[in-house]
């Protein structure tokens, strides 16, 4: 904590910054606070400083003072701000603010200080305070310092079973954009999830849960909106529900939200189906999101493998693909095609046979199936092509430029809205300039895709759940439909717990 050395005068008795710091370390605590805020009288702006006056502030018993200092030292650190965050966490805990510790556990994890003792203190704290999200996110976070704390376990059960009963619907076979989300929400909640299309099943899981997340606005979106309000809920819509006849048929004003997916054309025309959607629900923007970690990024060279990724349909317009290839393929015939996906359609599938053997295409066009491991088909490939009539937000893409592919898109209704101009295209000459002429920046296409993260999206859908769980719907009292009792023994059986947990998660023992 090296300072300026101020010196002292006869007409200057304060004492030095070193000195502050040499009172404070051999516990003469009071003098080194008043030598403390003398300098930061004249500097007040110093983090360190500040720091110093929170930390001593709090080995007095004056944890609200300090709080104050700590919250400004943080805010002015940039080295030292981990030492500065820790301080502050121990200064919420002293004054019984755990949720706001909770909030630092991301940055102090960054900086290698979060420990499962803090964690730990930290959840007791939330407990105490009927704060059963703020708990959880703490006993999580404690599992993954160190996961062999086998008494946690059982204490994460308790505080799921204190905590709103949440059902996942999904009516497709295809569950790929909501897993992240159920398995996320499946460590905070007691979860149940149904791909079933059954009208019986779907009732009986609307009256178990408390909160019901509605995958596509299909049918049971209908029957969820027409039963009885005992649950809040969520339905999220994509792109292709907005121009089918159910968004119509929804009592909207029984869904408390409706989650679009960042297509604005897509929100425009479910306005103009439903006029009074906006005053009937909460429409809520919830963007594809892409865990960048699971796609490995490569720095590639410019290259001549180009990907399609996904479903084969009439939306998808592979007439407009296989004329834009021809074109490319003709200016350069090392350029390559590559389709990674099954068609949903016999017709397309026999168009897709005959006009590869019009063109002339089968030695540059490979048909490589459904992929179960995309990110590894995608590593020696260099652009991701979209020619749709339409989508919502194409996670296939995201995922190719997480990778560092540059995407080609053709300018489908709100594609302008989500990419920049320069990767767009409308015609045939275009696509082939956007491949042979316009720059290649791999990094670039990385960043666009680390823009919606899957981190962000989380967050955004616990916001959503926290919000429901703190503003429940009230169950009738009696019958099938009561609501569990929360509490009860189960809270001194937390608190053991955590006692247990704490004192094995300390160093030393």
């Amino acid at each position: 904590m090296a300072k300026e050395n101020d010196v002292e005068t006869p007409h200057d008795p304060r004492p030095s910054y070193e000195k502050c710091t040499r009172l404070a370390a051999a516990g003469r605590h009071d003098e080194a606070l008043a030598g403390l805020l003398a300098y930061l009288e004249d500097h007040p702006d110093d983090g360190q400083a500040l720091n110093d006056a929170g930390t001593v502030l709090l080995a007095l018993g004056r944890a609200v003072e300090s709080v104050g200092y700590l919250e400004q030292a943080a805010a002015r650190l940039v080295e030292g701000r981990g030492q500065a965050l820790w301080n502050l966490a121990e200064a919420y805990l002293a004054v019984r603010r755990p949720a706001d510790v909770v909030a630092l556990f991301a940055d102090l994890a960054r900086d290698e200080l979060l420990t499962p003792d803090l964690a730990n203190r930290t959840a007791a704290q939330c407990l105490d305070a009927g704060d059963t999200g703020a708990a959880m996110e703490a006993l999580l976070c404690s599992l993954r310092l160190q996961g062999n704390q086998e008494v946690l376990k059982p204490a994460c059960d308790v505080v799921r079973s204190k905590r709103p009963k949440v059902a996942f619907f999904c009516e497709f076979d295809d569950t790929k954009f909501i897993r992240d989300i159920a398995r996320h929400i499946g460590e905070r909640f007691e979860t149940r999830f149904t791909k079933g299309q059954g009208a019986d099943e779907t009732r009986q899981l609307l009256q178990w849960c408390d909160i019901a997340w509605l995958e596509w606005c299909t049918p049971q979106v209908i029957l969820a909106s027409q039963m009885p309000r005992t649950f809040r809920s969520i339905v999220r819509l994509h792109r292709f529900e907005a121009y089918r006849p159910w968004p119509a048929q929804v009592a909207w004003e029984h869904i408390d939200v409706l989650i679009t997916v960042g297509n604005p054309a897509v929100v425009t025309h479910l306005k103009q189906t439903v006029p009074d959607l906006e005053g009937r629900t909460r429409l809520v923007t919830l963007p594809s999101a892409v865990d960048t970690a699971t796609w490995p990024f490569r720095d590639r060279p410019r290259g001549k493998h180009i990907a399609c990724l996904g479903y084969l349909n009439a939306r998808k317009n592979v007439s407009l693909l296989l004329q834009c290839f021809a074109r490319l393929h003709a200016m350069d015939p090392e350029y390559r095609l590559f389709i990674g996906g099954t068609s949903q359609d016999p017709m397309l599938s026999q168009y897709l046979e005959a006009m590869i053997g019009e063109l002339g295409l089968a030695a540059g066009i490979s048909m490589d199936g459904w992929q179960h491991d995309p990110a590894a088909w995608l590593a020696d490939k260099h652009y991701v092509v979209s020619t749709s009539l339409g989508e919502g937000f194409p996670v296939s893409l995201l995922e190719g430029m997480a990778c560092g592919l540059k995407p080609v898109v053709h300018t489908w209704p709100g594609a302008r809205d989500i990419f920049p101009g320069e990767w767009l295209f409308r015609t045939v000459d275009e696509f082939c300039d956007r491949v042979v002429t316009d720059p290649y920046e791999p990094h670039a296409y990385r960043a666009f895709a680390e823009r919606y993260p899957l981190t962000s999206q989380l967050r955004q859908v616990d916001d959503l759940f926290l919000e429901f769980e703190r503003n429940p719907c009230p169950k009738p009292l009696g019958g099938p439909l009561a609501a569990r009792p929360r509490g009860g023994n189960a809270g001194t059986s937390m608190g053991t717990f955590l006692d247990m947990a704490t004192a094995s998660s300390r160093p030393g023992t």
